[in-house]
């Protein structure tokens, strides 16, 4: 096979970097709310940073929590995230928890003067998240939103080769996702991810990290027509069955202010995992799979040729672990750097907002039945200078 190489560039590694070179680095102290996905993945790459020191682990059950937190060697042990919060004064605050808890526990951290990490989806509707984004502004705190997707090797690549002109005008993208998480009503029991109330859906799970990467190549959606919808309702079996309220499957189709396009189509009801993610240009399309290792290029009437991708966007993957980790301890390193002054966050709330107000332009749409404008809200205008204030009001 062909290889398309990408032009080579030296190597610059994100994760633990540190921008104040020559110097000691800021170390900060961690406070982690949530024991499943925050212990199997955030747990082990914050636990690695130099630059972090989780101090503090909070969970629901817990006997859970304390036998976690000592086998991570974390200090603190709560089942009330709010006292953690008091006696440990951390300066970063993790938030890995269920979509409907988010906003209570990000505005608890930023009232305490904490830095705040989110999972995604960001809030239970673009409200919530627009007034996370104005008190994390107001205060002066990094806000940052966990769209690690964005740091896979394939994904990073394919946006240089756009914004170099690789494949002309970039016109159209499919996101295709097949997941076999309810493929059957016993697959799994009733969660707070079947609970539309708490925020579940596949849409937010996933279709939140996918339309944060259609963004990145095309901008802002301005219009949404969707299908949001519960294809196999069961969840749990015999005397414990309840029925899903939240969507287990969605089809999305975005337009852009540029004339683009884009297709998002999942259904966590399949029978095996995969997905795929093509931007089709005017001369050529690039295409991508879920491990996000290996990209292509197709130009018309040619065979698919695989793109190198550079030594600076490859991740350092350690077998056995889970395969977030790595990219992960990415966006680590830029949150490190964004609390030490040394650049502005990114992703940052301002993305969290974005995605937040196009998922709910999605629902809506399909409440409706018709195309929905999406309704972006602006930042809250930072309040005037206490001198400038008063010589207008003279």
């Amino acid at each position: 096979m062909l290889i398309f190489a990408l032009a080579r560039e030296g190597h610059r590694l994100e994760a633990g970097e540190d921008s104040t070179r020559g110097r000691r680095m800021n170390r900060f102290r961690v406070a982690l709310i949530g024991t499943s996905f925050g212990r199997l993945v955030q747990a082990v790459a914050f636990s690695r940073h130099p630059g972090f020191e989780l101090v503090a682990l909070a969970g629901r059950d817990p006997e859970k929590t304390r036998r976690l937190a000592s086998e991570a060697g974390i200090a603190g042990a709560y089942a009330d995230w709010r006292e953690m919060l008091e006696r440990e004064s951390p300066d970063l605050v993790s938030i890995v928890t269920p979509v409907d808890l988010h906003h209570p526990m990000m505005m608890a951290a930023l009232e305490r003067g904490a830095h705040v990490l989110s999972e995604k989806p960001t809030a239970l509707h673009r409200f919530q998240a627009a007034e996370m984004r104005d008190a994390a502004r107001a205060r002066g705190r990094v806000a940052a939103i966990n769209h690690e997707f964005r740091f896979q090797p394939a994904r990073q690549t394919a946006l240089e080769l756009v914004k170099r002109g690789a494949i002309g005008a970039p016109r159209r993208a499919s996101i295709l996702g097949r997941y076999p998480i309810w493929p059957r009503g016993e697959s799994r029991p009733m969660t707070w991810l079947s609970d539309r109330a708490r925020g579940g859906g596949i849409l937010g799970a996933l279709g939140s990290h996918h339309t944060d990467c259609l963004r990145l190549f095309f901008g802002e959606p301005i219009r949404a027509l969707a299908s949001v919808r519960v294809g196999q309702p069961r969840r749990g079996s015999g005397e414990g069955e309840k029925v899903a309220t939240a969507d287990d499957s969605c089809t999305v189709h975005y337009a852009f202010e540029s004339g683009a396009t884009a297709l998002i189509d999942l259904d966590a009801t399949a029978f095996d995992r995969w997905e795929r993610y093509e931007v089709l240009g005017e001369e050529a399309a690039l295409r991508w799979d879920d491990d996000g290792d290996l990209l292509w290029r197709i130009a018309p009437g040619k065979d698919p040729e695989a793109v190198e991708v550079p030594a600076r966007f490859r991740l350092a993957r350690r077998e056995g672990e889970p395969r977030l980790v790595a990219p992960f301890e990415i966006l680590l390193g830029r949150l490190h750097r964004a609390m030490s002054g040394g650049e502005a966050m990114s992703p940052d709330f301002d993305d969290a907002v974005a995605v937040q107000c196009a998922l709910d332009a999605a629902r809506t749409s399909s409440e409706a039945g018709t195309r929905v404008a999406v309704d972006v809200i602006p930042p809250r205008a930072a309040p005037a200078p206490l001198a400038a204030a008063a010589g207008a009001a003279v």
